[in-house]
């Protein structure tokens, strides 16, 4: 059997476990996310969703991009001996980059306090440190996992382990009436729990016994270090493009207007609800593609993957688009409706990101992160330079512009990079002909129910519908290929599930 077709079927079941893992996680994540503001004031929720985006930001900047560098290492690299040396120098390089990055933010709370005018972050910074000390220990763990692909596991550890015992945090407290309580136990079980649960299960593949007597070799810490600076810069630059418009809306206006966008920032993960199915296993699939000259292959996986998260993803967008206020009044209630006209914005930008399929993952696959260095910074300082212009203006609509538009440039500069580099790009006719029909159909329906309460039942059949002429929609313009159905064939196999008719629909289209 080719590499592609090996490929091809590892990364239906990859994403099919991912998938089912993540909507659980997203379940769970999203009933947390709509309990905790629901318990608290906008001022007290925006005062700790700061705290919380600055103490995350600064993990993600801590871990230097050294947990990218080991999946790819780890799935480059068969030798044991070497294996366990990329290990123990990931979690020893991250673990000392979130250390000093603690005590960065311990000296410097009062003052980042003074910065945002309020005196009342400073105690919340420091009450988030266990967050930060934690995350790389998660993060490395969870890279492991990818490049032995075990998927299971790391879905455990990284979504429904950390979310499930967050979620029962949150209630407990938010019973007991301590809602600030149950937002920071919600919170930190995403990095504590996660780092213990990646831990035990890197520890069944090693003995920590045998890796920890000894230092990392220096080579090793160096290839590493060599391969994972540009994705810690280029890390950082991300971190800042998803956390500027937090900070400076924090800088320009108030903690209220703060906690009306900190309660869409969830939602929006939404766009990326698919991607992270299919990114899961995509990394160290391609990286076998481009590590055996099999362009055809890398390209073929590129395309197909992106063709699918297309399909899949945008039925949800264009529910969260066009009935934005119905679905924040249903979810956070009358108090939070300002935020809708960002959330729309948010969603319907961020779709662009989808369109250009998983293209971080590709610059990494084709050992080139220096592309998402230079795209990421370009991305940021156009993101700052909006953001400072729009938001005294337009306040959260203009930061939800200045983020898209921010990811825009970021995107393109590093899809033109990879075709430049390897002739490979996302986009196919078939990915995109199917979405005017469904778009139309979504926006008739907006004109029937624009009046209407949406309730939970409501906004389910919204989303059954859209899929539903999504589907017909494909069938329709004929956008399926013959790689697709080997997908679907693939499904099958790895599932042991009969879509013998689906097939026949589909081929009689073809």
């Amino acid at each position: 059997m080719s590499l592609s077709v090996d490929s091809l079927g590892g990364l239906v079941k990859s994403a099919g476990i991912v998938l089912v893992g993540t909507v659980i996680a997203n379940f769970l994540g999203i009933f947390a996310e709509i309990l905790i503001p629901r318990a608290l004031p906008p001022t007290v929720y925006g005062r700790l969703g700061l705290a919380y985006g600055i103490i995350g930001a600064m993990s993600s900047l801590a871990i230097l991009g050294i947990p990218n560098g080991v999946t790819r290492f780890l799935s480059a690299d068969k030798s044991t001996h070497k294996r366990l040396d990329v290990l123990w120098s990931g979690y020893t390089i991250s673990i000392i980059g979130s250390v000093v990055a603690a005590a960065a933010i311990y000296l410097a709370r009062f003052e980042i306090a003074i910065l945002m005018d309020d005196p009342q972050i400073a105690p919340l910074l420091v009450a988030f440190i266990p967050y930060l000390l934690a995350f790389p220990v998660a993060k490395v763990s969870v890279g492991v996992l990818r490049a032995q692909e075990r998927t299971i596991e790391a879905v455990l550890a990284q979504q429904i382990g950390p979310r499930v015992v967050g979620l029962a945090l949150a209630l407990g407290f938010i019973t007991v009436e301590e809602p600030i309580f149950g937002a920071f136990g919600y919170w930190l079980s995403f990095s504590v729990l996660g780092a213990a649960l990646g831990l035990y299960f890197v520890h069944q593949w090693v003995d920590f016994r045998s890796v920890v007597v000894r230092l990392p070799a220096h080579k090793t810490l160096r290839e590493l270090w060599s391969f994972s600076w540009p994705l810690a810069a280029s890390a950082s630059l991300h971190i800042l493009l998803s956390n500027v418009d937090i900070i400076m809306l924090g800088y320009f206006t108030d903690s209220a207007t703060v906690g009306y966008y900190r309660v869409i920032q969830p939602l929006k993960q939404m766009v990326f609800f698919f991607t992270g199915a299919f990114a899961f296993l995509f990394l160290p699939l391609a990286t076998k593609h481009y590590s055996t000259g099999d362009l055809a292959g890398l390209n073929a996986l590129y395309t197909v993957t992106t063709k699918w998260i297309v399909w899949l993803t945008f039925p949800v967008v264009l529910v969260f688009t066009l009935f934005s206020p119905g679905i924040i009044r249903l979810f956070f209630g009358e108090s939070y409706l300002p935020a809708s006209p960002a959330l729309s914005v948010l969603i319907a930008g961020l779709f662009y990101r989808v369109l250009v399929g998983l293209n971080g993952d590709m610059v990494k696959a084709i050992d080139r992160p220096r592309i998402e260095f230079y795209s990421a910074f370009t991305g940021v300082i156009v993101n700052i330079i909006m953001n400072a212009t729009l938001i005294p203006l337009f306040g959260i609509v203009g930061a939800a512009f200045s983020t898209v538009v921010g990811y825009f440039v970021y995107n393109t500069i590093e899809i033109i990079a990879i075709y430049r580099e390897i002739g490979s790009y996302p986009f196919s006719a078939g990915a995109v002909k199917p979405l005017l029909l469904t778009a139309f159909a979504g926006i008739g329906v907006l004109a029937f129910t624009s009046e209407q309460m949406i309730g939970l039942v409501v906004l389910v059949s919204l989303g059954i519908t859209m899929y539903a002429v999504e589907f017909v929609s494909i069938i329709l313009t004929r956008s399926i290929s013959d790689t697709d159905i080997l997908l679907i064939e693939q499904f099958e196999s790895r599932f042991d599930v009969n879509l013998t008719r689906l097939k026949k629909i589909i081929r009689r289209k073809v």
